[in-house]
């Protein structure tokens, strides 16, 4: 299988035993929360998509790319909507958000792991669900933070160059085909 086709039986074994995956079938992967949640917020930090499923062991020629694009975007919306509500956020308020959330999603279940083992609750740290408000404000972030917001800000800015270059090269044409027809 290549570009996101049916799998073949070896590749559905294979795809069965990473972390990332919850689930596959001959056309279908699920995928586990943590690995999407994980994706988000590193794709939000700039991250490539491609880059993220790689290095868990989905690389873009068994998985397929159009698979990986609709996925992160699916996430993202999904994500973008779950964390404000509508889509009016900054990247970097979304990071912080999902990164909180993400936090207190891995405490609960440190919690209820120690509590099947009979460690009593006072033991674990437990975030309320305040714990982040409603805007998160640059100068409050920690340096690695900081780090993600510029990486992403880098990749909107080459989006945005790219973009800007092949209008350019489009007007540029656009004009030589008027100067040819007067």
């Amino acid at each position: 299988m290549r570009g996101g086709g049916a799998f073949t039986d070896e590749e559905i074994q294979l795809l069965r035993g990473l972390p990332a995956v919850a689930n596959v079938t001959r056309d279908r992967i699920t995928y586990s929360d943590t690995f999407k949640q994980v994706c988000t917020i590193r794709y939000l930090a700039g991250e490539s998509p491609t880059k993220i499923f790689r290095e868990a062991g989905l690389p873009p020629d068994l998985v397929g790319y159009k698979r990986i694009e609709r996925s992160v975007t699916r996430w993202k919306a999904a994500a973008i909507k779950s964390v404000s509500g509508n889509d009016y956020l900054d990247d970097s308020e979304i990071i912080a958000r999902l990164v909180e959330r993400y936090k207190r999603t891995l405490v609960m279940r440190r919690n209820l792991g120690n509590k099947a083992s009979g460690v009593p609750d006072s033991s674990v740290p437990v975030m309320s669900e305040g714990a982040v408000g409603a805007h998160v404000s640059i100068g409050a972030l920690d340096g690695d933070t900081a780090g993600i917001i510029v990486k992403q800000q880098a990749r909107r800015i080459d989006e945005l160059e790219r973009a800007n270059a092949e209008l350019e090269r489009a007007n540029a044409e656009l004009r030589g085909q008027i100067a040819a027809t007067t």
